[in-house]
């Protein structure tokens, strides 16, 4: 199964309800939440004590600290503002490919159902950014606390695209291009993807975006991306038409093919170490709920 069933993944909202993202970073929407702003005003969280100047509200005013030092001091606290959370999900044909489970293009569906009902079921705002060869454009969904751009997202991940993919797949460094003009500051922005189409541009435009919002990237790979099993000699077909026969029992391309992989991984691996970007792996084999809390955690 290509695409997830919607129903599914509406009644991923029942499990993911009791779910909380563990983000304490500072936020900046306007809107109040449950997360930290970078701006100071009359919140739950105790911040600072400082010196009273001309404007301060009287009402701030600590006069136990006051009496003790001599001079008008007034407590400070952090306010709690909303947390903008976009889904990004790669819809590229590598996504399409599953051996054990499910396929990635399903599991990353339902890990950003669950995201998305966890953290609209806290009060923020969900959005979502779609991109790969299989679809017409780019969809951006942009973030909303109601959960309009929720269901549209779950839609068009449900969807069965009638476009042909291309024989080159969406490189990666395109949408976060994309996503660092459209995004708003103090995001927290999940990439869901193989990471199979890293380009030399990759990194540079994952810095410009880390520099504005919070990254998280959540790695969905089947086992046999890693190394491929033993099944004879096979033929895959092309978008063209064109066919390839591959003995997959020979022993060089085995070796081969899991070097490219390693090569790939080592290489995303030093990009999130440079850029200081968390980075989860979920297997198409694995419970999409359960290791992505508890890598959050």
């Amino acid at each position: 199964m290509l695409y997830p069933n919607f129903d599914e993944l509406v009644e991923l909202r029942s499990k993911s309800a009791k779910g909380k993202l563990p983000f304490k970073h500072k936020v900046k929407s306007p809107a109040s939440g449950d997360y930290l702003s970078s701006f100071r005003g009359q919140g739950m969280e105790f911040d600072e004590v400082r010196k009273y100047v001309v404007g301060d509200d009287i009402r701030k005013i600590d006069w136990r600290i006051t009496a003790k030092i001599g001079k008008p001091h007034i407590k400070l606290f952090k306010e709690e503002r909303m947390l903008n959370l976009v889904l990004c999900v790669d819809m590229n044909k590598t996504m399409q490919f599953g051996t054990r489970g499910t396929f990635k293009s399903v599991q990353a569906a339902k890990i950003a159902a669950i995201l998305g009902w966890c953290a609209s079921s806290n009060g923020d705002s969900v959005g979502g950014y779609l991109f790969g060869d299989t679809l017409k454009s780019d969809i951006f969904l942009r973030p909303k606390r109601s959960r309009n751009s929720l269901w549209q997202m779950l839609r068009a991940l449900s969807s069965r695209n009638e476009v042909e993919a291309s024989d080159r797949s969406v490189p990666l460094s395109k949408p976060m291009e994309s996503l660092h003009k459209s995004t708003q500051s103090g995001s927290v922005v999940f990439i869901i993807s193989d990471f199979m189409n890293i380009d030399d541009a990759f990194q540079q435009q994952l810095c410009y975006l880390a520099r504005k919002c919070k990254i998280v990237l959540i790695s969905v790979n089947d086992p046999s991306d890693m190394e491929i099993p033993s099944a004879g000699n096979i033929v895959f077909a092309a978008n063209n038409n064109h066919k390839m026969h591959i003995a997959t029992d020979d022993k060089n391309g085995q070796k081969a093919y899991s070097q490219e992989w390693q090569r790939n991984r080592n290489m995303l691996t030093k990009m999130t170490n440079d850029l200081g970007v968390n980075i989860i792996s979920i297997s198409t084999s694995s419970d999409a709920y359960h290791d992505l809390f508890l890598a959050l955690r």
